[in-house]
């Protein structure tokens, strides 16, 4: 048995070697493939090297044959060989030798005043052929004569050097930028030789003219002053002179100083508009980098003014045209004066003006046109059984109840009662009252503007004895009982007040009226005018409010407020000549005795701090953390898990 079982361990052995041997031998086969393919690259690299070299060395040789290879004589034409056929050692020409040109075309920048040398050097010249220089197209010498009868025109000394070549220099005196052109040298061979300078005289930047299109579409020249009406086409060209090429410009001097909207009316709420103001100044802009301007439609209060065309280059001297600057300063400068006619357009500062019976009233218009305007007033008369009409205002003579006056625009800020505003730019026209005598005077007035394009008509101007439109004065909100205060300009003594509120966001409709009177406080001055008396009142809102006694409290109004709402409020007066206007909205709201912030409600909102959007940003930032170092522990596990398999895969081949 024992036998039987070593023989088998022997018989497994014996088979197991060859595939042993096998395996070793496949191992000793891609060593050596190995080691013959880096050795097989080797050879070839060190082929490839030395293959450069050889080629490198046969290029060298070549070129050092080619140069020794050229000499005097051989039969082959080189540089030496060509330069050794211009001129005999004794400066003689070869025989049958055509001429030929040694200079070559410049460009030659100068500044007038100067002398100018232009050269032309003309190799093997003979009698058979003449040396011409030729201005443009015109011939100014011909070989050593001047063809011109400008003495300034010369020739350069005659000389034939030694190295057989002849000097033609054409000689400009004095050039000024008349001269700037091209100058040819011409050899009358057949073909011609010739060569070309080109002569620059730099001189300033000057303008030349300003040309001015207008509506009847033909171009003048030389005007100072341009007139057209308001839509049509204007185009100003201005034609310069300069070398180097100047750069022109384009500026505008504004002649308004503010552009005047048209007058405005009262909205649907009675609340009075007022004018947009446009810009307090004159100023200077540029309104094109070319030579050219061009305003398909013109508007007086953008266009109208002084256009200046300016040119410069780098020889002008000065930049100004206000007299500064050098002696060329004013030659690069012109302008020319836009007009531009237009309809009166008029706007009208206080659409409402309050006063009282025996009072002095003002009432006025701004009024900008050119041409020249006239302004004159009418008073609308109403009729029992027919439309209005207005009638003119008789503003002359010692009886007449008005009187009218101007002002300038550089004063034509007009202080009134209530409202009032600055005029635009324009002069200011003024229809006064001396004293007011009830209905008789009270009514809308209009001012009417006629020039020679036409007629303007304001829009009317109320005059009435009511109340001025009552201006807030303040809002206070203490717990849940806001109050609310405003001011009212009256002539006569007020009578009643009538106060409104609503829900913001209800419809503008659901307004609510409120009953009790307040506490009216006259105030012993004058309101704007000096004449008018000024009253002041307040309302304060709460269920839980006590009425107070003293004068000037404020009336209690027994309603509670809802939390976090707003509300709008408005107050209107009367006195014997009627209502006033409604005041502008006042916004309020009611709050908490605990929460002083949720009353201060404006028209921007107000402040929110959310615990839980900062906490969230604190969660945020520690949540990053936590990510890198997932994202860390994960790219290790990686490492290891790739190493693993690898060590695997190799234990499994084994």
């Amino acid at each position: 048995m024992v036998i039987k079982e070593a023989t088998t361990a022997a018989v497994v052995a014996t088979a197991a070697t060859p595939r042993r041997r096998r395996a070793s031998g496949f191992a000793r086969m891609a060593a050596f493939l190995l080691v013959a393919s880096v050795v097989l690259a080797d050879v070839i690299r060190v082929c490839e090297c030395r293959t450069l070299r050889d080629d490198n060395y046969r290029l060298q040789r070549i070129r050092r044959d080619d140069k020794s290879s050229d000499y005097m004589g051989d039969g082959t034409v080189s540089d030496e060989d060509e330069d050794s056929e211009e001129a005999s050692p004794d400066g003689a020409s070869t025989p049958n030798t055509m001429p030929s040109l040694l200079t070559s075309g410049l460009v030659v920048e100068t500044i007038e005043g100067t002398t100018v040398n232009l050269p032309c050097k003309v190799a093997n010249g003979s009698d058979d052929y003449a040396v011409i220089w030729i201005n443009g197209t015109k011939s100014i010498m011909t070989d050593y004569y001047p063809m011109t009868t400008d003495p300034r025109v010369k020739h350069g000394t005659q000389s034939e050097t030694s190295a057989g070549y002849q000097e033609h220099t054409l000689i400009i005196e004095q050039v000024t930028r008349m001269d700037s052109g091209s100058y040819t040298c011409r050899i009358t061979t057949t073909p011609p030789l010739e060569i070309t300078h080109t002569l620059r005289v730099t001189h300033p930047a000057k303008v030349l003219a300003v040309h001015a299109v207008g509506s009847t579409g033909s171009p003048t020249g030389g005007l100072k002053k341009l007139t057209v009406k308001q839509g049509e086409l204007v185009q100003l060209v201005c034609s310069v002179a300069g070398y180097p090429e100047p750069t022109v410009q384009w500026t505008r001097r504004a002649k308004y100083h503010q552009q005047p909207h048209q007058s405005t009316s009262v909205s649907p709420d009675h609340d009075q508009k007022v004018p947009d103001s446009a810009s307090s100044t004159s100023s200077t802009v540029v309104v094109s980098n070319t030579n050219e301007v061009r305003i398909d439609s013109v508007v007086a209060y953008r266009d109208a003014g002084y256009y200046e065309c300016s040119a410069h280059n780098s020889i002008t001297t000065g930049s100004t045209s206000s007299g500064s600057g050098g002696p060329n300063a004013a030659n690069a400068h012109l302008g020319i004066e836009l007009e531009i006619e237009f309809l009166p357009e008029i706007v009208v500062p206080r659409l409402i003006v309050n006063t009282g019976e025996t009072y002095t009233a003002q009432m006025a218009c701004s009024v900008q046109a050119y041409p020249k305007v006239k302004v004159t007033w009418e008073k609308e008369m109403l009729t029992p059984n027919g439309p209005a009409s207005s009638t003119p205002v008789v503003a002359e003579g010692p009886n007449s109840r008005y009187d009218t006056l101007r002002q300038s625009a550089s004063q034509n800020t007009f202080q009134g009662s209530g409202n009032a505003t600055a005029i635009p730019a324009g002069p200011t026209f003024v229809l006064r009252v001396k004293q007011v005598q009830g209905p008789q005077d009270f009514g809308r007035y209009r001012c009417r503007a006629e020039n020679r394009v036409g007629v303007s008509y304001s829009d009317y101007i109320t005059l009435t004895g009511s109340p001025a439109q009552p201006q807030q004065s303040y809002v206070k909100v203490k717990g849940k009982a806001p109050e609310l205060a405003w001011t009212v300009d009256s002539w006569s003594p007020l009578m009643e007040y009538q106060l409104q509120y609503r829900q913001q966001q209800d419809s503008p409709t659901s307004w609510v009226d409120v009953k009790p009177q307040p506490q009216v406080v006259e105030s012993s001055t004058g309101g704007n005018a000096g004449d008018e008396r000024r009253y002041s009142m307040s309302y304060v809102f709460g269920d839980n409010v006590q009425p107070q006694q003293q004068v000037g409290a404020p009336a209690t109004i027994p309603i509670t407020l809802q939390h976090g709402t707003t509300y709008v409020a408005r107050l209107k007066a009367r006195n014997v000549h009627g209502w006033s206007d409604w005041s502008a909205d006042v916004v309020f709201s009611g709050g908490m005795d605990d929460d002083q912030e949720a009353n201060e409600i404006t028209q921007y909102g107000g402040h929110q701090h959310n615990d839980d959007v900062l906490k969230a940003s604190v969660a945020g930032a520690s949540g990053a953390s936590g990510l890198q170092q997932y994202c860390s522990t994960a790219l290790v596990t990686s490492i290891v898990l790739a190493t693993t398999a690898l060590v695997a895969t190799a234990t499994s081949a084994c």
